[in-house]
Parts: C-alpha cells; sequence; structure tokens
C-alpha cells in the first residue's frame, strides 16, 4: 500500500468524521514497521492536532517516535492520569490489548477524531488471537461493525477510498442530523443555553446541583452519566454560578478517589469563573461587592481527611463516587446535609453500575428524600457515536440487567451450570446475561474481568437459573500446585518474598500470612465473585448457591473452598452462617474498597478439616492479641461480630481471681486498670454467647474500643457523645453489672 494513498484514506476519512461529529476506529493489521511507516506518512495530519500514543511495551527510544508523530506518550503505568485529558488522534499500540486501557483512552477521543488500532499480525492468520477467547471475540466485534476498517498489508486502498460516500459540504451538522438532539444542542447552544453549558441535559443538571444548596437539606443528588456526558463540567458550572451569584462568601469541597479526577472540574472552574485564584488544590473568589469580606472557596479534599477533619460547607460535592467505598459515602450523609454523588456510569474507571443500585438502596434507607440524574447526551461527540457503540459492546459495558420473570423463586428449582467458554463466545446474549449480574453486584467489575473470564484456563463461570433467568452467577478460580509443577522451588520463592504466583492468591496468603508452610500440598477452589439478581436477593438464594458451589467443590475433590473480600458486618455474617472459617482479616484497608480485606476457607475433604481448625484457632489467638494496634481502628461492629465467632479452644478461662476482679468492678470496689485484664478475658467470652446483630448495643461497641482496642478515654468519649472520664466509666459498670 502506498503511504500517499494511505495519508489521502485517511483525510477523507477525518473530513468525515467532523462533518459528522463522529469518531473512527481504523486497524492497522499487520508488521510494526509497515504501520509506522503509513503512520509517518500521515504525520501532517497527526501533527496538526494533539495525538495520544499508547504503548503496552517498553519503548527504546521514545524521543524519535514522539518526534515523528508529534505525540504524547502514554504506558500502562500512567494512562489513568489522561483520563480527563482530550486528544483529536488515539494510536493504540498493545500486543496485549490492554483492555482497560484502550476503554479508558477512548474516551478522551473528540469528535472528529481517529482511533488507531495497531494489530502485528493480519487478522484471519493471528496465533494472537487463535489462543485468546477475548480477542477472538474482539476482533469478530471489528469484523461485523461496519463503522470500523480493518487494513492490512493486502488492503485495496484505492478500493476503501472509493467505499466512503461523498461529503456534502452544503449542508451543515443541525440539517444533517435533525433528529440527533445532543449535535442540534451543539450548533445552538451559544444562542438558547444558559451559562454557557454545552446540552440542555447538562443544563438540568446544573440546576440539579444548585437544587441541592438551594433547597431543603438532607436531599442529596446522585448524577450519574457515561463518559463525555460534561458531568464533571457541570458541577463546575453549577459551582461558579453559585458562587457568582451569592451574597455571602461559600465554602464549597469536592472529593474524589484522587486529585487527578478532578482536573476537568478545576479547568472548568477557570473558564466559568473570571475572579479567581487557582493554587495547587484550591480556587479562591473575591466577590466584587464584599471586598471586606473572606473569600469564597473551592478545595478538593480527600474524603478521609474530609471525615476526620468534618470542616464546615456550604456545598459538598463527590465525584467519581462508585470508586469510592459505601461505608465512607454513608458516613458523608451523616454528617452533611448538602451533597451531590456524581459518577460515570460505565466502567472505564473500573467502577460498575452496581454502585448506583448498592447506594440508592442505602439512600432509601438514610436519605429517602434523594434525587437521581443521568445525562444522557454526550458532548465531545454526537449521540450513537461508532467508537462508544463499538467500545459499550466488545467490552460488555453496555450488558443490560434482564428483568426477571418471577419475583420470588424457590431454591429447589434452581439449575446449576458450569459454563463451556467456547459456548459462551457463540452465545452473546448468555454472555452479557451473566456479565451483567456481575456488574450490579461489584462495583469494581471493569473491562479485563470480561478478558479474565474468557482467557484465564484456571477461573470458570458459574450461573444459577430458573427456567431460562439467570438469577445469580460466581467466578471461580482453581488454586494450588498441579502434577508436574516445581512445587519446592516456588515454595522458596515466595517464602523469601522473590517470588508471586499468578492465580494462586490463596495457597500464598496461607504460606505468607499465617505460616502454613504446606499450604501448597493443598488444592482450592476460590470464589472470586458472587452475586445475586437484585430482584431476588434477600431469599436465601445466596445461601443455597454457596451449598451448591461446595457440592460442587467436592466432585472437584478440592481440599478447601475459599474467599476474599473487602469485610463489612453483614458480608461476614454471610459468609460465616455458610459455615467459612476466618483465616486473615488484612493489617491495613485495602485501596479498592477502602474496608480490610478477609479471608475465609471452608474444609472439603477430610484431611483439610483438622488444618482448618488449626489456622483458625491460630487466627483467634493472634486477633486478640492484635487488636490494639493494627486493628485498633477496625469497626467495633466489625469485631463484636469477628469475636463471636471465636472457638472454645481460643479462649482463657476464667480464673476465681479472675471472677472477683470482675464482680468488684462491677461494684465499684476496684478502679478500671486494676481489674482490665480480668475484664478483658470476660469481654471475649461474653461475646461468643451472643447472637449476630447487624448493629449492636452502643454500650457493648463503646467496652469493645476502650477495653479490647484500647483506644483513648478522650477518642472514645468523641466517638460514643461522652462528655468525659466519669460519664465513660459509669457505661462500663452498668454493662457490667447487667450481664456478669
Amino acid at each position: 500500500m502506498l503511504p500517499q494513498l494511505f495519508y489521502h484514506y485517511v483525510m477523507k476519512v477525518q473530513q468525515q468524521a467532523q462533518q459528522q461529529q463522529q469518531r473512527k476506529l481504523i486497524i492497522l493489521a499487520g508488521a510494526k514497521s509497515w504501520s509506522k511507516v503509513l503512520l509517518a506518512a500521515s504525520a501532517e495530519f497527526i501533527q496538526e492536532d494533539r495525538c495520544f500514543y499508547y504503548c503496552g511495551e517498553q519503548i527504546k527510544e521514545p524521543l524519535e517516535l514522539l518526534a515523528v508523530f508529534n505525540s504524547l506518550l502514554i504506558s500502562k503505568k500512567n494512562y489513568h492520569d489522561y483520563l480527563g485529558e482530550q486528544c483529536q488522534t488515539l494510536i493504540f499500540d498493545d500486543n496485549s490489548l490492554n483492555i482497560e486501557a484502550f476503554a479508558a483512552l477512548s474516551g478522551s477521543l473528540c469528535a472528529g477524531g481517529i482511533l488507531f488500532l495497531l494489530w502485528p499480525e493480519q487478522l484471519h492468520n493471528s496465533p494472537l488471537i487463535k489462543n485468546s477467547l477475548f480477542l477472538q471475540r474482539f476482533f469478530q466485534q471489528i469484523t461485523n461493525d461496519n463503522n470500523a476498517v480493518v487494513i492490512d498489508q493486502y488492503t485495496d486502498i484505492d478500493q476503501l477510498i472509493q467505499d466512503i460516500p461523498p461529503l456534502n459540504y452544503s449542508q451543515n451538522i443541525l440539517a444533517q442530523s435533525l433528529s440527533n438532539k445532543s449535535l442540534a444542542d451543539k450548533s445552538l447552544s451559544a444562542k438558547s443555553i444558559p451559562l454557557s453549558c454545552k446540552t440542555s441535559e447538562q443544563f438540568e443538571a446544573v440546576k440539579a446541583i444548585q437544587k441541592v444548596f438551594t433547597g431543603h437539606r438532607n436531599r442529596p443528588l446522585v448524577l450519574t452519566a457515561d463518559r463525555g456526558r460534561g458531568k464533571s463540567s457541570a458541577l463546575a458550572i453549577a459551582c461558579a454560578d453559585l458562587i457568582k451569584n451569592s451574597k455571602q462568601p461559600l465554602n464549597i469541597i469536592i472529593c474524589a478517589p484522587h486529585q487527578q479526577a478532578v482536573a476537568i472540574f478545576f479547568k472548568q472552574l477557570a473558564t466559568s469563573l473570571a475572579l479567581i485564584n487557582i493554587a495547587k488544590n484550591e480556587v479562591t473568589y473575591r466577590h466584587s461587592d464584599l471586598k471586606n469580606q473572606p473569600l469564597s472557596r473551592i478545595s478538593f479534599v480527600p474524603i478521609d481527611i474530609l471525615l476526620k477533619e468534618q470542616p464546615a460547607v456550604s456545598l459538598l460535592l463527590i465525584d467519581e463516587a462508585a470508586a469510592i467505598p459505601v461505608y465512607l459515602l454513608e458516613s458523608v450523609i451523616v454528617h452533611y446535609h448538602r451533597v451531590v454523588f456524581a459518577s460515570t456510569q460505565h466502567g472505564y474507571e473500573g467502577a460498575g453500575r452496581g454502585f448506583a443500585l448498592k447506594f440508592q438502596q442505602t439512600l432509601k434507607l438514610t436519605a429517602p428524600d434523594h434525587q437521581t440524574f443521568h445525562i444522557n447526551q454526550p458532548i465531545r461527540w454526537c449521540d450513537n457515536d461508532p467508537v462508544e457503540q463499538f467500545v459499550f459492546s466488545s467490552c460488555l459495558l453496555n450488558a443490560e440487567l434482564e428483568s426477571l420473570n418471577q419475583q420470588h423463586i424457590n431454591s429447589t428449582a434452581l439449575l446449576l451450570t458450569v459454563h463451556n467458554k467456547k459456548t459462551l463466545l457463540k452465545d452473546e446474549k448468555l454472555l452479557a446475561q451473566l456479565f451483567a449480574v456481575l456488574v450490579t453486584a461489584h462495583y469494581q467489575t471493569s473491562p479485563s474481568d470480561l478478558k479474565l473470564i474468557l482467557d484465564n484456563e484456571q477461573v470458570n463461570i458459574v450461573s444459577l437459573s430458573h427456567k431460562d433467568d439467570i438469577v445469580a452467577v460466581a467466578l471461580l478460580i482453581n488454586e494450588g500446585m498441579r502434577e508436574g509443577e516445581d512445587q519446592q522451588q516456588a515454595i522458596a520463592g515466595i517464602k523469601q518474598g522473590q517470588r508471586r504466583l499468578k492465580n494462586q492468591f490463596l495457597p500464598q496468603s496461607l504460606i505468607n500470612h499465617c505460616g502454613f508452610e504446606q499450604a501448597f500440598d493443598y488444592q482450592y477452589l476460590r470464589i472470586m465473585r458472587i452475586a445475586v439478581h437484585p430482584q431476588v436477593q434477600q431469599q436465601g438464594i445466596g445461601s443455597y448457591f454457596l451449598s451448591q458451589l461446595y457440592h460442587y467443590a467436592k466432585q472437584q475433590q478440592v481440599d478447601f473452598l475459599g474467599t476474599s473480600f473487602g469485610a463489612n458486618s453483614a458480608l461476614l455474617n454471610f459468609w460465616l452462617n455458610a459455615e467459612f472459617k476466618l483465616i486473615r482479616i488484612g493489617f491495613t484497608k485495602d485501596q479498592a474498597s477502602g474496608e480490610h480485606s478477609a479471608m475465609l476457607i471452608k474444609a472439603v475433604s477430610d484431611k483439610s478439616k483438622l488444618v482448618l481448625k488449626s489456622l483458625n484457632n491460630e487466627f483467634y489467638r493472634s486477633f486478640h492479641y492484635l487488636l490494639d494496634e493494627p486493628y485498633q481502628y477496625l469497626s467495633p461492629n466489625l469485631v463484636a461480630l469477628i469475636l463471636q465467632n471465636t472457638p472454645q479452644q481460643a479462649l482463657t478461662e476464667l480464673t476465681l481471681f479472675d471472677q472477683q476482679n470482675i464482680s468488684a468492678f462491677a461494684n465499684k470496689k476496684r478502679l478500671y486498670h486494676s481489674c482490665v485484664f480480668s475484664l478483658h478475658l470476660w469481654l471475649l467470652q461474653h461475646l461468643t454467647q451472643l447472637e449476630a446483630a447487624e448493629h449492636y448495643d452502643q454500650s457493648l461497641l463503646l467496652l469493645i474500643t476502650r477495653l479490647l482496642q484500647k483506644r483513648s478515654i478522650s477518642e472514645v468519649c468523641q466517638l460514643f457523645s461522652l462528655t468525659g472520664k466519669k460519664a465513660l466509666n459509669q457505661q462500663l459498670v452498668d454493662y457490667v453489672q447487667q450481664y456478669y
């Protein structure tokens, strides 16, 4: 193919894309040297606008590459930093096809732009594709997409040029697409839409945000949108307008998972506010008629700092809320009364639609008058943009949760199915159904999960179905050494911290964290995800599913059925009720969930039962000791649930001396510190005699916080709203009197 013809073709495609306000996808399938010669011939075209070049491999001479394409080089380590940026050309060069990066960076491409996907082989004869079910599906989607163009070294470029419809420059964008409301809004925005909003829906979103500030308290707003809809800009436009029209200084705070997530917000503020001073995390605004008054202020504050310091706020914004743990969002609702929760709806940033379902269920209880608003209209491109539609379908981001035919289901009528992946490849509807259930159950489900399901040979996807309805889905992974693998060498590397084996989470954790050096003598089936359709939750289907997975594990002749997740009381209680045993609680909060991770296993084979008993016992022995340091700030509700399940052999018998100490404390004859060890032993035993509860008695939680977690008097008084040491001591005495 002549580079000059390629350049001519690309120019025609770009002109068509600009006229239609769309983005185009072009796949260059062949030797990378061939692809880069073609792109180099188009360097003049590429240099006209901003270009992103994503490379999934180490580039030895990046400066030479950048010189040719005048591009911003992006790697798999830093692509998250560019989610708020925009470009006109995106070159995606990655033999392993990092689908997370592909989906995320596609959102940076503006209308009229071209996405070049470089593939090192011809699609019809590619060993890389043949060895990957995910890639087979991905490129089949491309083949079936009339808007995507595949060019290989044998493509007739003349024919491609002839296939492009002639451009009609006499018609403007509005006349071409009167049915496209997004484009209509764009062409009329300067005249008819207030506050320089790009679409009427964005303006409606701005009004909804402002109503949180001007309307009744305790009516938070949940604002959702797909990428490119102007959600973050709407937040900034609303804040700028509120500040400019306020008769008193305002203090607005915005939180997000990281500072980069609010780059677009502050960029829009700089446009919408004229009289501003911009610092690193803060914008200040001086009102012309309030010269002697304090400045209005808009600041970025990490959510943990916000909840710790609890500053006074006029309006609180939480952007990309789906990437923040729900329990932190719940704390926000408790402390603040004018809040906007905004989040990307689709999972480009690793946040699935489960957030909207789960968090709004929480809001129904804590803030029943909350409002919701979803922005449908895109701003950076037109409705039904070809690139966006391809990303949605190839990553199953548009997998819709189907409504069930029945609301109440008898578990005995459910069928367990272990799905064949090659069959799923031929049944797109079933694959989408399974994935949709997983997405609703986990706020972190993302495009890479689809790749994991289809390509990882150790992963199985299992479902419960009722007739044609999928009611529950689980992802399972087989772990443990198989025959022929060098066990001793692997174990030595793991113990020395020199190796980390893929797909071996449970046995590696047992060696590293639990000191169980024989971990690789056993076989494991780990439940990575388990999800029940929202319409039939709270009917015991999840528990029934676990029981069926136990029988499946028995058939597979594994030794342990295990799991790991961010621990909260409700979730942990679900697994404990299914007779799983705790063997580890993480020392620090997980970055993804914001919770301490819990690892639980259940013995399946006879030889594993004694092992599990020992591991569970050792966990509790150390947990009791560690409560005053790594677990000092663990939720006391969670601590109560964990300690309720303490095995009897991990408890210390109360001596006569202990009993006398406790009695003396209850009768106010002895001071707290002279009896504290005996009280400690008693409380551990007392907890095992209580029934599990979602929320425990406040006095019991106070005892746990002071007696077991050993938090200071001032901390405990602040946490439980007590006036001081005397009131705290009286609460301790009252509880011991009641239950000892």
